[in-house]
């Protein structure tokens, strides 16, 4: 076999051309390296994605709010509502605790505020305290957590709703009940 120089391809016995190794070795690095930026991107972009259809504002210093009602629930031109009311359409009530949740989130800075300030301002809209779940504040490495996820049950339905940290967004949504009965999924912080 000839000498070869670097960059050039190595010519086998029967005229094929092989790529020099270094070549391969560079594409491949490049695959991986492309590969691990687009992970790194559905990471991110799955932490602060909204738990509905609607996607909040990249970056604000208020809280947004997003509602998304269940296809079955009826559309109302009515005036919102003030106060929970358990005989109103699960809709309206979404759009008071989105409302609410917005509310409370304003109150103070997003780095200060716990999951107890939002439970705590829904009871004072009128929601019963005992069907609430709220997440923990810190996450299980005692670091603060990126989001705070709290629930109110109303019957068969579940109002769901979530401040993220990162952007100060609100996102809310009904939600059925997992089969528990529950409306969170895991460890979920005392109300009241």
């Amino acid at each position: 076999m000839s000498e070869v120089k670097e960059g050039e391809a190595r010519v086998e016995p029967g005229g094929r051309r092989r790529p020099l190794r270094r070549g391969v070795a560079l594409v491949v690095i490049a695959v991986v390296a492309l590969a691990v930026v687009a992970a790194i991107a559905a990471v991110v972009g799955g932490m602060s994605a909204p738990r509905t259809a609607s996607s909040a504002p990249a970056a604000t210093s208020q809280p947004s709010v997003s509602h998304t009602a269940a296809p079955s629930a009826p559309v109302s031109t009515k005036e919102p509502l003030a106060r929970f009311d358990p005989a109103a359409p699960d809709g309206e009530n979404l759009t008071l605790f989105g409302s609410v949740l917005t509310k409370a989130a304003q109150s103070t800075s997003s780095q200060s505020l716990t999951a107890k300030t939002l439970t705590d301002a829904l009871v004072a809209a009128g929601f019963n305290g005992g069907a609430m779940q709220r997440t923990a504040d810190q996450t299980s490495a005692n670091l603060q957590a990126p989001t705070l996820t709290v629930s109110v049950r109303l019957g068969g339905t579940c109002l769901v709703g979530q401040f993220v940290r990162q952007d100060a967004s609100v996102q809310t949504e009904l939600a059925a009940p997992i089969a528990t009965g529950a409306c969170l999924i895991g460890q979920t912080a005392p109300v009241g």
